[in-house]
């Protein structure tokens, strides 16, 4: 059951401790009393006229204020012996005060105003038995001292009535005091209760809020920051350093457009209205490749100069959508991979039957390279569902240059092409690790996508195997072609799935190229190489020995085929 519910029991009370505050308090309302006491005594000058030993009032006085500053120094300087410390202090105020009322000529119904002090000391500080206690030990100091008046004749007959009277009052008025102050510690006990849950609640939030994607600001209505996020800072393209915090995002140009906007919003909403603020950002934000979408709210709280400013980063939510394009595609293509297989091994054997029955040497030739082909596309299906599975690439180490070169010479015997028009230029001696057969689907992907825009010219695919010279590359190997090159504005999405701005083109040579680079722990991306002539060639390279990540929209497709 929740505190403040209906029905629910107090919370239980916390760790006690003494109520040393409330001591210290209490001290000092002591020396203010004996302050007045002495400042009245002083002043007036004059005994009652019936206080024959008037005499001793202005010591007793003195020495009440001075035992009181006393005790007050040490409460205030020696936070030990709590118990100790009051009880002095109650009987200091006991014994002092019955002595001063008995040297003033006796009790008075003025007079019992100064007892209020220890009785409402002992009833805030004591429990409810030694708290009576205390206001016993003063009633019956005052019936002792109206009872020996009365036997010396000093007093009138009615003198114990009237001082049972003001003892009765006594009594009451320290059970309302302890009353009043068991209400109170039960409120104390609760607050604290409470404020310890509040504060657990407020961390839990910050906690919350700081691991949170997505950007979260508190501003007021001049967009001084109030608090803040990382995500914020980081959407924002602000430096980790940067204080923002009582800050105005006008201050900072990074964030001037996202002030700007909520500034055209603040006079359209009223309060309570969220959501109508809702707008994008990435024509206005300076930063491009941080696409931001904010949605401004303004708390229903009786102080409405706060506003809550979320950021979103479009740019992810992009990639959120691609990744469940890609999803249901990789299902797709895992289908595919699996009904690709039947047909295969069906066109494989029968080529087998066909070349054992044809004795033509033409016919065997033909059904060799159909059974090549055959195989080849068997391994395809295979690698990519072995990229799929995620499974460790054999990665057998070869020299780089006769590899290529006997892949060159094998892919211009089928391909048929021109001798000449593909140049291959190989250093001596490069040792890389990488799986054969994802190796060669890599170079036919490339090859094949060059000489789709190179023309006819001799040279004008051009294959360098190269050492490594930047990013750790133990080698790199590169294809160029002297097509009219690569747009800028279509780069970023060369390798992603299903991009192809050929007719007929599947958009997935490039991805896997990439996906087979990532799986050997090398890297294919596009390059550029200036000639001698001053001219450039585009084209790609794949780096041997470099583990680069890929952005999480591109890392989807083949994650998500299934493993059978």
């Amino acid at each position: 059951m929740t505190a403040g519910a209906p029905g629910a029991a107090v919370p239980p009370a916390l760790p006690a401790s003494p109520p040393w505050r409330a001591l210290r308090n209490f001290a000092l309302a002591r020396v203010l009393l004996a302050t007045v006491l002495l400042a009245s005594v002083v002043i007036v000058g004059a005994r009652p006229p019936a206080a024959p030993d008037g005499r001793f009032i202005l010591p007793l006085t003195l020495g009440y204020f001075a035992l009181a500053c006393g005790l007050a120094l040490v409460t205030l300087g020696w936070q030990r012996h709590f118990a100790a410390q009051l009880s002095t202090q109650l009987a200091v105020d006991l014994v002092l005060i019955t002595l001063m009322i008995s040297a003033a000529g006796g009790f008075s119904g003025g007079m019992m105003v100064m007892y209020l002090l220890p009785l409402a000391g002992a009833s805030v500080m004591l429990p409810t038995v030694p708290a009576f206690f205390v206001c016993s030990v003063a009633v019956l100091a005052l019936l002792a001292d109206s009872a020996l008046r009365l036997l010396s004749g000093a007093g009138a007959d009615s003198l114990i009535f009237q001082t049972g009277l003001y003892g009765a009052a006594l009594f009451g008025i320290t059970g309302l005091l302890r009353l009043l102050s068991m209400r109170l510690a039960t409120q104390e006990r609760l607050a604290q209760a409470r404020g310890l849950g509040l504060q657990a609640q407020l961390e839990i939030n910050r906690l919350v809020i700081a691991q949170m994607e997505q950007g979260v600001l508190v501003i007021d209505t001049n967009t001084r920051v109030l608090a803040h996020n990382r995500a914020a800072r980081q959407m924002l393209g602000l430096a980790p350093a940067v204080q923002i915090v009582d800050m105005q995002l006008l201050d900072f140009e990074e964030a001037r457009s996202l002030a700007l906007a909520f500034l055209r919003w603040r006079p359209l909403t009223e309060p309570g209205a969220d959501d109508a603020g809702a707008r994008a950002l990435g024509d206005e934000h300076p930063m491009p490749e941080r696409r931001l979408r904010a949605r401004f709210a303004r708390p229903t709280s009786p102080r409405g100069d706060d506003f809550v400013v979320f950021l979103e980063d479009v740019q992810q939510i992009e990639e959120r959508a691609q990744q469940l394009k890609l999803a249901s595609m990789g299902r797709l293509t895992a289908s595919i991979a699996h009904e690709i297989r039947n047909p295969l091994a069906a066109i494989s054997h029968a080529t087998q039957l066909l070349s054992e029955e044809s004795l033509d040497p033409l016919q065997r030739r033909l059904t060799g390279i159909v059974r090549e082909n055959t195989n080849r596309l068997s391994r395809v299906v295979e690698d990519v569902l072995r990229v799929a599975r995620r499974e460790a690439p054999l990665g057998d180490e070869f020299e780089l240059g006769p590899f290529v070169a006997d892949w060159l010479a094998e892919f211009e015997r089928d391909r048929g092409s021109v001798a000449g028009l593909i140049v291959l230029a190989a250093a001596p001696a490069l040792v890389v690790r990488f799986e054969p057969s994802h190796l060669r689907q890599v170079l036919f992907n490339l090859v094949d996508n060059a000489l789709r825009y190179a023309s006819s010219q001799p040279g004008a695919v051009r294959i360098f195997a190269e050492r490594g010279e930047l990013h750790g590359a133990s080698a790199q190997l590169s294809v160029f072609d002297d097509g009219p090159g690569i747009a800028l504005d279509v780069r970023s999405a060369l390798f992603e799935p299903f991009n192809t701005s050929r007719v007929g083109g599947t958009g997935l040579g490039l991805y896997i190229a990439r996906e087979f680079c990532i799986a050997n722990q090398s890297d294919l991306l596009v390059d550029s190489r200036r000639n001698v002539d001053c001219s450039s060639r585009d084209g790609f390279t794949v780096r041997f020995g470099v583990s680069a990540p890929v952005p999480s929209a591109q890392r989807g497709f083949l994650d998500t085929i299934p493993l059978s």
